[in-house]
């Protein structure tokens, strides 16, 4: 009985001993930017320190950033605007941007490093020393962000500044290294890992500032004033500045969210969109992982983009799209900020998903007069219309969803490719598999895959999980091989 009670106890240190190892505190070893910033209304200037960690399993000699503000040069080689809408991108006029290193240091010395790349987008900083895994170093870089005037992304336009990807960010690591990000005008061209930011804007005292982050210091002085803003695990930071914005405010949902807007005849409608949908979403998929949302009318030539705590809306929508083009954003707080993808690659990852998240939206919110059969209709003549053009054009369409952004003619196969036809496939997949099944694993895919970034056949592996039957069904989608 003795040696018994000393097996056990030698047992039990053992086991706390384990779990002091491996269930220590893991919240430190992700890569961390902290970015000072000066704009003067045309010029932004910045000092960034990343201090990176590295969460491989191999050693690494060199960084690479993806400098996307170089996509706006004169010559670059892939616009970030598609030839249908250069009109509307540049309604003054043709306009060019870019993005210059100045400097880079690493461990405080000066390092060399090269802007390189397909199209000068991307910058690699040799360490000079290998980093293995788990292991940090610290990378400085001042660069200098000569912003377009332009109705895109990271631009000038009549009522707003937008400051998205307005700094270099590192290359998302694959299994094969880092991934270079081509700026392709179809689709969003952008792949990232998560990290924590701390983000210091100074600005004249007469702009209003919308970020990704919660303010958490503020300071005026001298017609200036100095912001800062923190967010953990997000994918990139973005901003949205403007002289006109009017800002209201609903805690209701336990998160702050915040709607900026400089033309909206009902403001309340539009924020109600946020509050319904952040609330709705949070129930179906699981819980909003940040402080604050902001939702933020701006110029933009497409419905809206989507960053971590922040979506730019096309200020120029109608009402009826405003509000489902909110909802679509929204549901992306889901789909690629938390749970996120290669979106060069696999596109149709988050767009489909997003999409569907508004049938399921609206089909649970029958205020607003959206039937789920109707929107699911919709979409289905939608795409078959899309089949028939495509074969009478070109004598065959191909439907395969598996591909990149540089394999699409245009946006409007990749619409049908990557928002259209999955989002028929997920309604399919419901009916199939079953409400219980369908929704269970909606959620153990959110909750599996968040702060990750997720590959096509990791969803048929979350499905299988749960009892769909899953894998044929979803290469016969993604393959082409459907019938709709």
């Amino acid at each position: 009985m003795r040696k018994t009670a000393l097996l056990l106890s030698a047992t039990l240190v053992l086991s706390i001993f384990t779990c002091l190892i491996s269930c220590k505190d893991k919240s430190g070893n992700i890569t961390e930017y902290q970015i000072d910033a000066k704009f003067d209304g045309k010029v932004l200037t910045a000092t960034q320190t990343v201090d990176y960690y590295n969460d491989t399993e191999t050693a690494i000699e060199k960084l690479e950033f993806n400098l996307y503000g170089n996509a706006y040069r004169k010559d670059a080689k892939y616009s970030p605007v598609s030839i249908h809408t250069v009109a509307q991108s540049y309604p003054d006029g043709i306009s060019y941007g870019d993005m210059q290193i100045n400097q880079v240091m690493v461990s405080g010395e000066k390092a060399e490093f090269l802007v390189e790349g397909k199209d000068l987008n991307l910058l690699t900083v040799e360490l000079g020393k290998e980093i293995f895994p788990e292991e940090r170093v610290l990378v400085d870089i001042d660069f200098t962000l000569n912003l377009a005037n332009v109705v895109s992304r990271t631009g000038i336009n009549r009522h707003t500044v937008n400051l998205g990807n307005f700094y270099p960010i590192l290359c998302a690591r694959n299994q094969n290294g880092f991934y270079e990000c081509n700026y392709y005008s179809v689709g969003d061209p952008f792949f990232s890992d998560c990290a924590n930011y701390q983000v210091t804007l100074t600005t004249n005292s007469d702009y209003t500032v919308a970020t990704s982050g919660k303010r958490i210091s503020v300071l005026e002085q001298g017609g200036k004033v100095t912001q800062t803003y923190k967010i953990n695990n997000a994918r990139s930071f973005a901003m949205v500045l403007s002289k006109e914005f009017e800002c209201i405010t609903d805690n209701s949902t336990g998160t702050e969210i915040n709607y900026y807007y400089y033309k909206d005849d009902n403001p309340i409608k539009s924020m109600e969109y946020a509050v319904k949908s952040m609330n709705y979403f949070e129930k179906t998929f699981g819980e909003y992982v940040y402080e604050t949302y902001s939702v933020v009318q701006t110029g933009f030539v497409q419905g809206g983009m989507e960053y971590p705590a922040l979506v730019m809306i096309n200020g120029d929508l109608e009402a009826g799209a405003y509000g489902e083009v909110i909802v679509h954003e929204t549901a992306h707080q889901w789909w690629q900020v938390a749970v996120g993808n290669n979106e060069i690659e696999y596109g149709f990852l988050d767009e489909g998903l997003a999409e569907y998240s508004v049938v399921l939206f609206f089909e649970n919110h029958p205020e607003y007069g959206m039937k789920r059969e109707n929107l699911v209709e919709v979409s289905e003549k939608t795409f078959k219309s899309f089949c028939t053009v495509y074969d009478k054009l070109f004598g065959a369409v191909n439907t395969s969803m598996l591909r990149s952004l540089k394999d699409f003619s245009g946006e409007y196969e990749y619409v049908n490719i990557a928002y259209i036809k999955p989002c028929i496939m997920y309604e399919y997949l419901r009916k199939t598999a079953g409400e219980e099944r369908f929704f269970k694993g909606l959620k153990k895919y959110y909750e599996q895959y968040k702060f990750k970034n997720a590959e096509p056949y990791d969803v048929v592996g979350v499905f299988e999980k749960v009892g769909a039957d899953a894998n044929g069904y979803f290469d016969t989608f993604y393959t082409g091989k459907e019938i709709i």
